[in-house]
């Protein structure tokens, strides 16, 4: 293959990598607290050592992924269970396999023992990483602070809602409904620095937008049949030189 092909290959690798992250994005536009993830790519630029040094050519290489950590529109419930978060602080869970995740979905439930959980199944941790637990008679009607302190009518401490620091993304797993799961032997639980506040009967939306998300998966879309349409033009160039060069051999 020649250099356009493999630049057009590489092209196809990245952009199939984008469609992915968009997909998923898109997927999760109405999940509570997702945050959307962006590609970074870069143009790598191999330099031609023979004699025509002066065609250099520019391939493009996927560097990775970081998080979009604009906020979600803040929506009232009125649920007292529901916790948004305004700042840069996340709710730590403990998974069903035993895991620690991250996430910034609040929409939570009581379980039967009085154990705080996602809707999905995860615990909820407090501030020193146990998992919280409430009375079930006293959950309606608790006070939430904005540090998150839960007390009862009469004043009582309860429990608190533990706020953590995310750790370094690039040492975090993607899990699905916008959790992230550290990597084997990353930093343990950091508390939040007091620069996030919680608010009660509220949930944090996606910060996915969805008609720009569409959009960018139409541009990636017409992007990769564009790829596919150089490397199919290139090799009927090569049928059609191969075709002459037997024809006048």
């Amino acid at each position: 293959m020649d250099n356009s092909t493999y630049v057009a290959l590489s092209r196809l690798v990245v952009l199939e990598r984008q469609l992915d992250v968009t997909s998923n994005n898109i997927a999760n536009a109405n999940s509570s607290g997702f945050k959307a993830e962006r590609v970074l790519f870069e143009s790598y630029l191999d330099q031609d050592s023979g004699a025509a040094a002066e065609q250099d050519t520019s391939y493009v290489i996927d560097r990775g992924s970081y998080l979009d950590n604009s906020p979600g529109t803040v929506v009232q419930t009125g649920n007292p269970l529901d916790l948004a978060l305004a700042g840069p602080g996340w709710f730590a869970y403990r998974m069903a396999d035993g895991r620690t995740g991250y996430g910034r979905d609040g929409g939570f439930v009581l379980d039967a023992q009085g154990r705080v959980m996602t809707a999905s199944g995860a615990q909820v941790l407090d501030p020193a990483g146990a998992p919280l637990e409430l009375a079930p008679e006293f959950a309606a009607s608790a006070t939430i602070s904005n540090d998150g302190v839960i007390s009862s009518t009469q004043g009582a401490v309860m429990g608190q809602v533990g706020i953590f620091t995310l750790p370094d993304r690039q040492s975090l797993n993607r899990v699905g409904g916008g959790m992230f799961v550290p990597q084997e032997g990353a930093e343990g639980l950091q508390p939040d620095d007091g620069a996030t506040q919680l608010m009660q009967g509220a949930l944090e939306s996606s910060n996915v937008h969805s008609v720009t998300e569409v959009t960018r998966l139409i541009d990636i879309q017409q992007a990769y049949q564009h790829a596919l349409n150089l490397i199919s033009t290139n090799d009927d160039l090569k049928k059609e030189m191969l075709s002459r060069i037997g024809r006048n051999g």
